[in-house]
């Protein structure tokens, strides 16, 4: 018998012979097998419910049910991993779909353009906001819910999983009064769970903190929340210009994406705003020139800028499985030749339990790379210089770059192989 069978007894409130007539069209594999009759439609809606608090408690952060020809896929995004948890036979698709558009007040009948809402559930005491994303698909529609804990308790710089001369550093940077702080990075990075932490820090009940944000993905208490609705000629740039009279000491914009949202924004941290905003790029001195690239003259990002954080998230080794490794110099030598070789090092090896779902991980942490703008690096921003010079100078003034951050947490047994391999590639 399957994990996943075992669980669904023990968790489920189904009676005995509603779960065999859910098997009955399954192998053990989760395989579906067609017999052309499904016996009781509602129990794709008690289905529904199990997996999406099953993925609560696996601490997924997103479900996935995907439409093939002969079975439903369901798919939970674990760590930043896709992992495969179950194949349920087609006829529960449509229960499922109705039930997902009942929850998030969708058109029920509408199946031909996507559709996108969100709903709340209650899992031991935690609230969570599961926004719903519903493609309409060749063979039918695609669901994916995102599960988002509501009550902030998570946002907390300590619990970034950074190094604490990191923290101290971000603490350091955001206690500033004024000026445009940035936060660098791919999608999935997790920038915005970086500024939500921030803005916990920096907020109190003397000062006005007002966020623009596409969408909102967690409610906070005490702050003024903003969602860009582009149909309707919401934009990052209008809401900006009227935030501005709503008189906030701080301003989250959640993504600089053009040179008016970029210009108002540096514009507010000229006249004593403190702005926190992201920005796509590959490190800090990459979201430098990203700045510039937008057309926002280059005086103006000199006169404001004060920090730039690039980060990366990397899965973290099972604390229960992982096992010590065997340290190869000759490794380090061929991928960073130019990284000192520590006398002592613990590597540590992913194993797989039943506590990381037999991956050998569990978790994940920030990477940081942060950059404080000093007055040497004001001076050559304001004359655009090029991403060597300003690099150089970064470096000079103590800057540890996101590799060689990456490079520590190996050689400390903090990350595997594996993830040191994949952030490497990532970056270059």
């Amino acid at each position: 018998m399957s994990l996943f069978r075992s669980l669904f007894r023990k968790y489920s409130k189904l009676p005995e012979e509603k779960i065999r007539e859910i098997y009955a069209n399954k192998d053990d594999e989760g395989n579906a097998i067609s017999t052309g009759t499904q016996k009781k439609s509602s129990s794709a809606e008690e289905f529904l419910d199990f997996w999406i608090q099953k993925a609560v408690e696996m601490e997924a952060s997103d479900v996935h049910f995907e439409r093939f020809r002969a079975y439903v896929k369901i798919r939970y995004r674990i760590d930043g991993k896709l992992q495969t948890i179950k194949k349920l036979p087609i006829n529960l698709h449509s229960g499922i779909v109705a039930r997902v558009k009942i929850l998030a007040k969708l058109k029920i009948d509408e199946k031909r353009v996507p559709q996108d809402g969100r709903f709340s559930l209650v899992n031991n005491d935690r609230k969570f906001d599961v926004r719903v994303s519903i493609l309409p698909g060749y063979l039918g529609e695609c669901i994916v819910l995102r599960l988002l804990r509501s009550d902030g308790e998570n946002f907390s710089l300590q619990k970034l999983g950074a190094r604490d001369k990191d923290v101290e550093k971000l603490t350091h940077l955001v206690s500033i009064q004024n000026g445009i702080i940035v936060v660098a990075g791919p999608t999935g990075s997790g920038k915005s769970t970086t500024l939500y932490s921030i803005i916990k820090q920096v907020s109190s009940s003397e000062r006005k903190v007002i966020t623009v944000e596409d969408p909102v993905e967690y409610q906070l208490s005490g702050i003024n929340q903003v969602s860009v609705n582009e149909t309707i000629g919401m934009t990052f740039a209008r809401a900006l210009r009227s935030m501005l009279r709503q008189a906030p000491n701080i301003i989250l914009v959640g993504e600089i994406r053009d040179k008016e949202t970029a210009e108002i924004a540096i514009r507010a941290a000229l006249t004593g705003h403190l702005v926190f905003s992201t920005v796509h790029a590959k490190d800090t001195i990459n979201a430098i020139t990203r700045l510039l690239d937008l057309g926002v003259p280059a005086y103006l990002v000199a006169a404001t800028l004060r920090g730039v954080l690039s980060q990366r998230l990397v899965r973290k080794l099972c604390s229960k499985c992982s096992k010590e490794g065997v340290f190869m110099p000759e490794f380090l030598k061929e991928i960073a030749p130019e990284f000192p070789i520590p006398e002592e090092a613990k590597i540590r090896e992913p194993t797989g339990c039943m506590h990381c779902l037999n991956t050998g991980y569990k978790g994940r942490q920030a990477v940081m790379e942060i950059l404080p703008i000093s007055d040497t690096l004001q001076k050559l921003i304001d004359r655009k210089a090029d991403e060597d010079e300003i690099r150089q100078q970064a470096k000079e003034e103590g800057l540890e770059t996101l590799r060689e951050i990456a490079l520590q947490h190996y050689v400390s047994g903090e990350i595997g192989q594996e993830a040191l391999l994949a952030l490497l590639a990532e970056m270059y």
